[in-house]
């Protein structure tokens, strides 16, 4: 069984206000420039978290200290270019920044939990799963499980999201998770064991 290894940033509160100066130049010059295209800093500071917790990940899991760099297949999704047998997965959210790392595809994504919006439901869910969350007690909360299922299996796939986001996906083939403030989804091309690792504050920010 494939292991995949998750690593996860939900303390933004502990991020000091010179975040974004001292750990941009830690980014290959490509995703610095794409950093600071963002012009909102919680976006600047997600981007950059996200790179530090895939570098965390290839130090940790793989021994891999050199800077890496990205190239993109012909969905436009990123792979590792000097390690193409090494698949990684990123998403955030305002609450927390997450990665996923495993030798076979992976597509993971984080979700606030916010209120519904019914006309997005009705874009995106399938009938059965419309009428799951008209009698459901909380249809904020299951609406953002099954968003996070629906990004998890488009990123593992690399395609449009515009693609297969009505379709019903059994529970059995993801893993999730969740807190008070938000939910995770990851789904990976074959059966999985999953580590999870916090990602460090200390290796967030510059000394």
């Amino acid at each position: 069984m494939n292991e995949t290894y998750v690593y996860l940033f939900d303390d933004m509160g502990s991020l000091n206000d010179c975040f974004i100066t001292d750990n941009l130049g830690r980014l290959p010059k490509l995703r610095q420039e794409q950093c600071v295209c963002y012009r909102q800093d919680a976006d600047k500071i997600n981007c950059i978290l996200a790179y530090l917790l895939l570098e965390q990940g290839l130090r940790e899991q793989y021994g891999i200290t050199a800077p890496v760099s990205f190239a993109y297949n012909k969905h436009s999704k990123p792979y590792l270019q000097e390690h193409p047998n090494i698949f990684f997965s990123i998403s955030h959210c305002k609450k927390g920044v997450i990665c996923g790392l495993s030798e076979v595809e992976i597509g993971i994504d984080i979700q606030d939990v916010r209120s519904l919006d019914l006309d997005v439901a009705r874009r995106v869910c399938s009938k059965n799963e419309l009428r799951e969350l008209e009698r459901s007690d909380d249809p904020a909360r299951l609406f953002c499980r099954m968003w996070t299922k629906k990004e998890s299996y488009i990123k593992m796939r690399g395609i449009s999201i515009s693609n297969d986001l009505k379709q019903d996906k059994p529970d059995t083939d993801f893993i999730h998770w969740e807190t008070i403030d938000y939910c995770i989804a990851l789904f990976a091309e074959r059966k999985l064991y999953v580590s999870r690792r916090r990602g460090n504050s200390n290796e967030q920010q510059s000394s």
